[in-house]
């Protein structure tokens, strides 16, 4: 009888057959080994051909793991691929394996799947990170509470009422931001996970909407806002789209310069596919190397006395972009102001 396969063996046949492409990369960003079926898919006879290429000869945006991700074949010919890093250890050394699948030879409802994945991994590593940040930022008005709770029995006790209004009152504020926190915690929760229901909209309308939400703060702090959208339907989650667009104005009303109105530009620059709708502030900015972290929940730059607030909103606008496949992301300046951009695809032209 023939010998028992060992370990390695198994690894290396389950490597060879597995219906996908698998190919190794080093730190160095370079092939140490593929299958065949990753051999054929980039137009290689052997492995040995592929070896030795660095990983940017196949997936010139290995970087944005698997976002808008194509490959290249040894022809030069590109197509489509879904590709995903996984960090491995092998013999003691650091290795990536990348997972490369073929969008051309999959149906609808695998490459579906596949993207169902990819949200559901994306969702999962946000709320990971939110739930701990929020469990950070929770803490503080707590502590408060139940320090000033301390303090105030103290203070009963010496007959203080001053000191017994003092601690009432930090009690209380800090009771109100814990509440509005989690308010906030949970309306995030529900953007993240609730089903979207995704309907045709007319852009003009729906952001008409945003505003008539932001009437009367609008009203109050005398906000100047022009717009100048072409007409154009959307697909989007109506609640959703509203809201997204809501927390940006709300955003540039709330972060205006000292002493003057906000002034907010609503403008939509548009192809035959696709549309740009750019939501521009002239409002106090911030430096460019805060345009990615701004989305991040519970994350403000400024001052939380000038500034009140929890830090979910542009989270919550980050969110909901995710959900729907559009891309948001935002141009600032300190004291010139900041530029919200949405790209999103276009349903259909507006009579």
């Amino acid at each position: 009888m023939p010998e028992a396969a060992t370990a390695d063996d198994w690894r290396r046949l389950v490597f060879d057959e597995t219906v996908a492409g698998l190919v190794l990369i080093d730190q160095c960003g370079t092939i140490t080994g593929a299958n065949a079926w990753a051999c054929r898919m980039f137009g290689f006879g052997a492995e040995a051909e592929i070896v030795g290429l660095p990983i940017s000869r196949l997936l010139p945006e290995a970087s944005v793991l698997g976002v808008g991700c194509y490959g290249v074949r040894r022809d030069g010919a590109r197509f489509p691929v879904d590709a995903r890093f996984s960090p491995l250890e092998r013999e003691g050394e650091a290795i990536v394996l990348a997972t490369v699948f073929d969008l051309r030879e999959m149906s609808d409802e695998e490459a579906a799947l596949i993207a169902r994945a990819e949200e559901l991994e994306r969702v999962n590593e946000r709320l990971a990170r939110f739930a701990f940040v929020a469990s950070q930022d929770l803490q503080e008005p707590l502590r408060k509470i139940a320090v000033f709770g301390d303090l105030m029995e103290e203070a009963i006790l010496r007959g203080d009422e001053d000191e017994i209004v003092h601690a009432n009152m930090v009690m209380r504020f800090s009771a109100l931001r814990a509440r509005a926190l989690v308010h906030d915690l949970l309306s995030f929760s529900r953007i993240v996970n609730d089903e979207i229901e995704l309907c045709a909209l007319d852009l003009r309308e729906a952001i008409a909407l945003s505003l008539a939400a932001l009437s009367q703060t609008i009203a109050e702090t005398q906000a100047q806002v022009e717009i100048d959208l072409p007409a154009v339907a959307i697909e989007a989650d109506a609640t959703q789209f509203q809201r997204l667009v809501q927390n940006i104005l709300a955003n540039a009303i709330k972060y205006r310069k000292p002493g003057l109105p906000a002034t907010i530009d609503i403008k939509g620059f548009r192809d035959e596919t696709s549309l740009c709708l750019a939501i521009a502030d002239a409002g106090i900015g911030f430096e460019a190397q805060y345009a990615q972290k701004i989305f991040e929940p519970l994350k403000q730059l400024h001052s939380k006395v000038d500034y009140p607030g929890s830090g979910v909103g542009l989270a919550i606008c980050k969110a909901i972009a995710d959900r729907h496949g559009w891309r948001l992301s935002v141009e600032a300046q300190p004291g010139v102001g900041a530029t919200f951009f949405i790209v999103l695809p276009i349903r259909e032209p507006c009579a």
